[in-house]
């Protein structure tokens, strides 16, 4: 009963790293900017392995620092305490452990970046700063207006391409660059990506904590979206007729961006498609009769 009991204990507290990192809100999109930037440095080569695990330390490391710096909040959001997404807020994992957690998951990209470049060394060590200054406090830029939206589309998108970018062997010269202006379409989306989280969250963190989209509220929220959607938009559309990239990447490129936001609020645009749907028919029978 006894070797039972520890078993037992240690896989809850396996399962609570696991949560902890959080590998499930973030290993299928955020890799994605600092393997393109590798790509366009070296293509499908040996680097795009090592660009993703340097940078799955370095993502994890915003998650595990994020929820060691939202722990109160998070016991008091519904959401993500019934999905225990931070064990830290509930007490499966003590604090010296998750301090630790952070501390391996941001030496290991410095370190190993250190012995591939001294411009890769700094590019981690700036995405590491962002993700730290985004969270911590007294800064913690996720607790200021539009602040919170600026870090995190340039620490999830910007600096990890162009970081990727410069890890695989890539020098930026030149104004204008083209990895300068596709880590600006990177920032963008990743932008996009958080005012979305904000406008799926907007009824949990309201009375919880302070959101760019909670202050404005959600309608604005949503106007929000759209207006950066199109700005990505548009972006890309003038790097790609500045750079001539290719018409088919262009046409893919565009149109991701343009269902990226679409496809992402789809449980919110759903219903609202449903109920615009049946005024247009209530209308139009109340006019043919």
């Amino acid at each position: 009963m006894i070797v039972y009991t520890r078993k037992h204990t240690a896989m809850d507290k396996l399962q609570g790293y696991r949560r902890m990192l959080r590998t499930g809100d973030w290993v299928k999109f955020y890799p994605l900017f600092p393997l393109a930037g590798a790509f366009i440095t070296a293509g499908l080569s040996f680097d795009l392995v090592g660009v993703f695990i340097l940078f799955s330390c370095v993502t994890a490391y915003g998650f595990v620092v994020n929820n060691l710096y939202d722990a109160e909040i998070d016991r008091r959001h519904p959401g993500k305490t019934k999905q225990g997404k931070n064990p830290f807020a509930n007490g499966s994992i003590p604090k010296r452990e998750v301090a630790g957690m952070c501390v391996a998951l941001a030496g290991i990209p410095l370190l190993a970046s250190l012995t591939l470049s001294g411009t890769g060394f700094i590019s981690i060590l700036l995405c590491l700063i962002a993700l730290t200054l985004y969270s911590a406090p007294p800064i913690r830029l996720k607790d200021r207006f539009a602040a919170d939206i600026v870090c995190h589309g340039v620490m999830f998108g910007g600096l990890p391409f162009l970081a990727g970018y410069i890890l695989a062997g890539g020098a930026i010269t030149g104004f204008p660059a083209l990895p300068m202006a596709s880590a600006l379409v990177c920032t963008l989306l990743c932008c996009e990506a958080l005012i979305i989280h904000e406008i799926l969250e907007y009824h949990d963190d309201l009375g919880t904590t302070q959101t760019t989209v909670v202050g404005i509220g959600l309608r604005n929220g949503v106007l929000l979206l759209g207006i950066t959607a199109v700005f990505s938009v548009v972006a890309f559309g003038l790097i790609s007729w500045w750079f001539a990239i290719d018409v088919g990447v262009t046409a893919v490129m565009v149109t991701f961006l343009i269902c990226y936001p679409i496809y992402c609020c789809r449980t919110l645009l759903n219903p609202a498609a449903e109920r615009g749907y049946r005024r247009f028919m209530n209308n139009h029978l109340f006019h043919t009769r």
